[in-house]
Formats: C-alpha cells, structure tokens, sequence
C-alpha cells in the first residue's frame, strides 16, 4: 500500500457533464453533488413531514394529553448530552405553553451514577414522588427492564427516541422511534421531541422550538438531509432573530456574533458546551439555559457551561497525553488496527472525546476505558465503512455491558490487559478498514486555474446548511506562493496568498511554516472556502486544513564525524533510502519513518516524538520529513547531502543551539548520481508514460505525478489531457533538479573535524 493525503475516487468526466446538463448546474458543482450522492432537490429545504407519520406519534400525544387534562403529574425523562438536554427543554417549554407547566418536571440522570438510558431507580423515585407517566426522550428504547418495572407500578410510559432498537423491544403506552418506521426522515431527539410538540400544539410551534431543535439535530451529527435540513435551515434563522434567549449570553461571552451564527457554531461551539454538563456529571445547567428567560440567569448559567467547558477541555488534553504513552503495538512495533488504551481515573465523561481524538490522528478505530478499581468503562469510535459494535459483538465474554451503533459504542468490563484487548479486538480486521489507515479524507474538487473561488463560495453558501452526510466540499488548490506570513501571538498562524488567486488562506497552527513560503515557491493544500468577517464585511477565505510545500531552511556550520552521546537529548539521523531507514533503525533502536507505514503510524510516532516518548528518528533524504520543527538536538546524516538546500531543511528539524554532524557512508558523487537517475523531465516522463501503457509503470516520482494529476492510460484513451504544469510534485522536483544544478552541498558549510565515535 502506498500513503495518500491528497487523494479523491476517480470519476468519469461525462458523467459530471451529464449531471451538469440535468440539474442545469456548473460542472464543479455537479461533481459535487455527485461525490455526496445526492441532486439538487435532496436539498430543498420545503415543510418538515407531518408529525403523523411517526408510528405511534398520534397514539402518544393522545395519551399524554389525557394524563395533561386530567390533573395527573407528568415527568419528562431526559438523556445527559446536547440532544437529550434540548429534546427535554423543548417539550418542557411545550406543556407549559398549552397551560401545563405545574403539573410537568423534567429529569436528567447523571452520568456516573445513573448511566445512560431509563433504569429502574429512575421509575421506583418517579412512582415515589406522584408521577402518573413519564415521556422519555432520546432514549428508552432499549430500556426493557425499567419498561417493565413501570407497567408493574402501575407508571404510565411514553417513549420517545431515535436510537436503534433492540430484538426485544421494551412495553410502553407508545414507543415513537423513526427507526421503527421506513421511507421516514431519521430525526435526532430533539427532531422527534419537536415533531411531537408539533402534534400538541396542532401547528409548527414558535420559532423558539425550531430553534432548540436544530441544536439538537446538530449536535448530535445525523444526516443533515431531508426533514433534518429544514429543522437546522429554520432554527438557525430563530436563533440569528435572537428566539433562542439561552443562546444570546453564550455567544456574548465569547465575542460571537449571534445574527451571524451558522450550523458550525452549533457544531463547535454551542454544541461542545451543552455536552460539557452531562460529561462533567451534571446537565442541570445546560437544561436551565434552555428553559431560562430571565437574562441576568442566563449570563449565570452561560458562565458556569463555559467553565464546565474549560474543565472538560483540560481533562481532555490530560488524558490524550497519558493514552500516547499508552498505544500499545504489537511485536513487530507497529500500531494495532484496533487499539484500546486504559488509564486510572480517566474522566469518564471525557474518553469518548478522546477515542473521537485518537481515531481521528491514527485513521483506525479505538477504544478508550477509564479503571475504577477492578472495573472499568469504555468508549469506541470506528470509522467509515467498518460495523464497530457489529465487531465488538464478536466477543461477548469481554463485556459486562456493550451498547452503541456502528460508529460509537460504550461498554463496561472487568479490569484487562489493554494490549491483549487490542490483540483481541484487531483479530479478522476487513482488508478495506485496514487499507483506510493508508489514506487521510479525500478532498472533493480541484480547483482549476479558471476557476473562481469567490464564485464558488457564494454558489455554496446558497447550498448551506452542511452536516453529516453533506458535509462541506474540500479544495485541492495548487499554485506558486505570492506572500505568506505568520499571525496571530507569536505568529503561530499561516497567512497565505497564492498568485492569481482572489482568496487568501488562514492555516492555523501553521505559522512556523511561513518562513519557507517564498513569492514563488510552489505548494498545494487541502482547504475549505469559509466566510470570514472584518468590520462588518463578508470575504471568502481557505481554511488550510493540509499543506504540502517546500520546507524551512536554516544555515548551520556542521562537524565532521559522530556526536558524542547526550542522554535525554533527540536525535535525528538522516540516510540515503527507505531500505536504510529500516536497517538503521533496528541499529540504533530508533523509529523508522518509513512513508509505506500507515499515516496513523506516522502521525503517532510525530506525537509520541513531541511529547518526548521517542527520542531518535532516522529518516530518508529522499522522503518528506516528519512534522518535528524544532525538535532534535543532533541531526546526524549518515549520507552526503543532494544539495545546500536539503541541508538546510534539516537544520529546521533541529532546535536553536543544536548541532549538525556528517558521518556519510557515501561519497558526494554517489548523491549527485542518485539525484540525476532520479531526475525529471517532460521527455522522460513521456517514456515512464509509454512504458506504463505498455505494462511497465516506471519510477515511483512519475507514477506519483500522473496519479496527482489523476491521469491513467485508460482516461488518456478516451480522450483526456492533463498537463505536467498543473502538476506540484512535477514542479517540487524541477525544484529539486535546479537546487542540485545550481546550488550544490558545499564543503564550506562544515566546521573543523570532530572524531566523537570513530575508530
């Protein structure tokens, strides 16, 4: 298998012309529509379903209007996450304004001691305080034994959820689930909560509801199509109007514009703080800024969620640290295709973030548990294509408690080994999961030097909003640097501007790479068009979210021979090949970066390396380098360097103060020889070409070249051209073939000999 970055699927170019000519489109946006699967009229955002065609949803608000109006007391029973807290606010709200508010309360569990789900205490305390019938909300449905508690009390239920129903389905006076239903949209809680309300009130509700809703819908990542689409599309309307009172301090707190809001302010802001209560312990808060008016309350609770929050944040950040520490490999030291890490006292709240965390980085599945003595909980998170609670059934003896869906699962178990669970759980892992490790998300369209991107954004934003299942498309842009720079406190953002490019890019995190963008140089990156605002005034900017272009330099004096040993210090050695990457590492003891491991393995060892867990790295000269500025103490080649400027790329791998040695094996003619065998030029990819329609696909660089330009033998047949100017490796090699021509490794660049490890 061969890393990708920057990759997407094929698709045919008569097939997006088609497209185009049907839905009477531009084809870039044909494309698409195409590579999410859906047309133009997926996308309309018209009336959401009438509340009817939920099963059960006519039986259920009958039910609960009877109780209503015959003076009984009704609790509303909620779940502890951003949709459950919203579902519970909005049908609350609801049987207030039909005159019901003092006959109805609401109750969330806690996390630690409750769990998830209707449990049977929960029933036995609602019989005890005088409740006639509890109305779940995001959960309940497989909540049988508490289900069947209630019905011996006496307790009336209504259920109302989403999740995935169980073989055996609980007892209740009305189970509302779309799940249950087909050719329904599939609602988030709070979508179901809403078409409830909606079914009590006899209309669409007030704009407050909507607006509570669509929190929930996005919160919660389901499919933003269909009736989820006109909830999100019709709250964030309500909440920009300011209908949503809780929403208005949050947004102050953190200099946000409200009027502005959009569906990634739900998603990365809103959203976030909601969960921070339940995963903290207690949601109470979030609920309350949902059910407050009162303004001076809502700074109050706003405040606390943001503090909440914060707390949230740093545990977070305290455990990914511990869990790098603690990935376990397998004999050979390589990651586990599903690994599991385990702490003591890890915040149970917080570990499902972290395996969201981790599956992200390594592009495999994960499992996170937090021990408690001899017991421990657990959170999974796969990935695309792969069945996760489907696998984890496989073995039910590990499980004292297993739940979830084929994205997320959350389980209990007795204290284990987490490498042997890892072994376990990697056991007839599907070929196709295992091939995904090699790839990061694939972008969408190639921007075309015809192309505007301001054009574009103000296309897409008529397509807004984005979610699940329609998530916003992401750019490969290609081009020659025309001014980058570092922003921000101690300029560690990117500012970039490409030549003949209308739209400047932000990268965040990414100033230290501004020193290597020169007017001229080329790069590419994976970005999305977002709007950025600036006194009052709407722009379109790339949001970098992956760059790829000539590396920092630096000019370092470098000393002949071996560096003596320095404990604790990082060591970077450099070699001429991948075969010598491999061999010099099982020598020294050293981690490979070897770019036929899996990006997820790469990305760990980056990690790992900056928090001080790996401490010598030997890579290839010929090779992108790992992402460790500033790291190594000692860069060591073991080769003569192709060039001046590689060698000053690797002194940017080294901290200020470090120190650069050459110990080659080779002579200074072998890297000359090594780079012309290597060399690129129209003529001899014309013949890699030839020879790959033949059978013989040539040197890596050219194949590499031809696939960025997407560009096979069988497209070339039916009529299609690309050309090598569009391509940026082809220029970061003519690039490379200029610096060997023209600016060769010069000797006076090494300082007085040094004979630390020679014989």
């Amino acid at each position: 298998m061969k890393n990708q970055r920057f990759w997407r699927p094929l698709m045919e170019e008569p097939t997006i012309s088609d497209a185009a000519r049907r839905w009477n489109v531009p084809s870039w946006l044909a494309e698409f529509l195409l590579r999410r699967g859906v047309a133009p009229s997926d996308l309309e955002t018209g009336s959401l379903a009438n509340p009817g065609t939920l099963a059960d949803m006519e039986k259920a608000a009958h039910i609960l209007q009877d109780y209503l109006r015959q003076g009984e007391r009704v609790r509303i029973y909620g779940d502890y996450d951003a949709d459950g807290v919203t579902a519970t606010a909005l049908l609350t709200r609801t049987l207030a304004m039909l005159g019901y508010g003092g006959q109805v309360d609401y109750y969330i569990p806690n996390r630690f001691d409750e769990g998830y789900g209707l449990h049977e205490e929960a029933v036995l305390q609602a019989h005890a305080d005088g409740v006639r019938l509890m109305v779940t909300v995001d959960c309940g449905s497989s909540s049988v034994q508490a289900a069947a508690k209630a019905q011996a009390l006496g307790l009336g239920l209504i259920i109302t959820d989403h999740h995935a129903l169980p073989e055996k389905l609980p007892v209740a006076l009305a189970l509302v689930n779309p799940e249950q239903d087909s050719g329904v949209d599939k609602l988030s809680g709070a979508g179901v909560a809403l078409q409830l309300a909606r079914q009590l009130l006899g209309d669409d509700g007030p704009e407050l509801l909507w607006g509570i809703a669509a929190v929930g819908t996005v919160a919660d990542v389901v499919p933003l199509m269909g009736g989820n689409r006109c909830i999100v599309k019709r709250g964030l309307g309500a909440i920009r109007q300011g209908r949503v009172p809780g929403l208005a301090p949050m947004f102050a707190l953190a200099g946000r514009s409200l009027e502005r809001a959009t569906e990634q302010d739900i998603a990365f802001f809103v959203g976030p703080r909601l969960n921070a209560a339940g995963r903290m312990g207690d949601a109470e808060a979030a609920v309350q800024l949902l059910m407050e008016d009162d303004a001076r309350g809502l700074e109050d609770l706003a405040s606390t969620l943001s503090q909440l929050n914060q707390e949230r944040q740093m545990q977070e950040r305290l455990i990914l640290s511990e869990a790098w520490q603690q990935l376990p490999r397998d004999g050979k030291g390589r990651l586990y295709p599903f690994p599991v890490v385990a702490g003591e006292g890890w915040h149970e709240g917080v570990i499902g973030i972290v395996a969201s965390r981790l599956r992200e980085r390594l592009q495999r599945p994960v499992a996170v548990v937090a021990w408690d003595g001899e017991e421990g909980k657990g959170s999974a998170r796969g990935i695309e294509g792969f069945n996760l609670i489907a696998h984890l059934r496989n073995w039910p003896e590990v499980f004292t408690k297993l739940g979830g869906h084929p994205g997320a699962a959350g389980f209990s178990l007795k204290r284990q080994d987490p490498a042997e669970l890892s072994r376990v759980f990697s056991r007839n892992f599907p070929r196709a999961v295992c091939e995904r490790q090699y790839r990061l998300e694939p972008f969408d369209l190639d921007l075309k030097a015809e192309d505007s991107a301001r054009a574009m954004w103000g296309e897409f934003k008529r397509w807004a909003p984005f979610g699940r299942n329609f998530e916003s498309p992401r750019f490969l842009v290609r081009g020659l640097v025309e001014r980058a720079r570092g922003v921000g406190s101690d300029s560690q953002h990117l500012q970039l501007s490409l030549k003949g490019q209308e739209v400047r890019a932000i990268g965040f995190g990414m100033g230290p790479r501004a020193e290597a963008l020169s007017a001229g140089e080329p790069v590419r990156f994976v970005a999305r068009l977002e709007s950025n605002w600036y006194r009052g005034q709407e722009n379109p900017q790339w949001r970098l979210e992956l760059l790829d272009g000539p590396w920092p330099r630096r000019q370092v004096l470098a000393r002949h021979g071996l560096p003596p040993l320095i404990d604790g210090g990082n060591v970077l050695w450099i070699v001429d090949s991948d075969r010598l990457v491999a061999k010099e590492a099982r020598r020294l003891s050293a981690a490979p970066y070897l770019t036929a491991l899996p990006l997820g393995e790469l990305i760990a060892l980056e990690e790992q390396a900056r928090l001080g867990l790996v401490g010598q790295v030997v890579v290839s000269q010929w090779r992108p380098w790992p992402g460790l500025l500033n790291w190594a103490d000692i860069v060591v080649w073991l080769c003569w360097p192709r060039n001046q400027g590689k060698w000053e790329e690797s002194a940017s791998l080294m901290k200020p103060g470090g120190t650069a040695w050459i110990h080659a094996h080779s002579n200074q003619e072998a890297a000359g020889a090594k780079s012309r065998r290597l060399r690129l030029s129209r003529e001899r990819l014309g013949r890699h070409w030839r020879g790959w329609q033949s059978g013989n696909p040539g040197l890596i660089p050219g194949r590499a070249i031809f696939q960025e330009l997407e560009l096979t033998p069988s497209l070339a047949l039916s009529g299609e051209r690309r050309s090598v100017a569009d391509s940026h490796l082809y220029r970061m090699a003519a690039l490379e073939s200029r610096r060997d021509q023209e600016w060769p490794f010069l000797n006076e660049s090494v300082g007085e000999e040094e004979m630390h490890g020679l014989d």
